[in-house]
């Protein structure tokens, strides 16, 4: 018993290293862009600003990985986590969502930063620069907002001027 016991410690760091090389949600690490956020939209610098700190790592392809990041079993939870956020969401991507898309995703932006459901509670244990505060929350929402009616104006303009 004491030999399989040294057997499994001596086999743990083998273990733990030779999975830090499986990557379950794709590679999703290769997805990088030093490009900007939310090209089309029309985003203040203070709007930027809040985006890039508290949102960008997980809805963008301008992920920082931190050292963590690269030791499994901890690389695939935060690797899932960008892949889904990436997937409901991604800034490096916005001119690529047609008008609807983008509509519906400042609508659901709006909605979970002002219930405090973004970011991610987890994330912010770890991530304490990325805490929105209530002026972040009120600049976001309000932003949401008039983005959404911007885009909605220009598209109706849009139609109306092709017809």
């Amino acid at each position: 018993m004491k030999s399989f016991h040294k057997l499994g410690l001596a086999a743990a760091p083998l273990l733990v290293l030779g999975s830090s090389f499986v990557h379950p949600y794709g590679q999703v690490r290769q997805e990088r862009s030093s490009g900007a956020l939310l090209v089309e939209a029309e985003a203040p610098p203070e709007i930027a600003r809040i985006v890039e700190r508290a949102c960008q790592n997980c809805h963008s392809q301008r992920t920082e990985w931190p050292w963590y990041s690269y030791v499994a079993p901890m690389s695939w939870m935060i690797e899932n986590d960008v892949h889904r956020a990436r997937t409901h969401m991604n800034l490096s991507r916005w001119q690529d969502y047609t008008v609807e898309q983008r509509i519906d995703l400042l609508t659901r932006l709006g909605v979970e930063v002002r219930n405090r459901k973004m970011p991610l509670p987890r994330y912010v244990t770890m991530h304490s620069e990325a805490r929105l505060s209530d002026e972040d929350v009120r600049q976001l929402d309000s932003w949401a907002h008039r983005e959404r009616t911007r885009v909605r104006s220009a598209d109706a303009k849009g139609r109306t001027s092709t017809d």
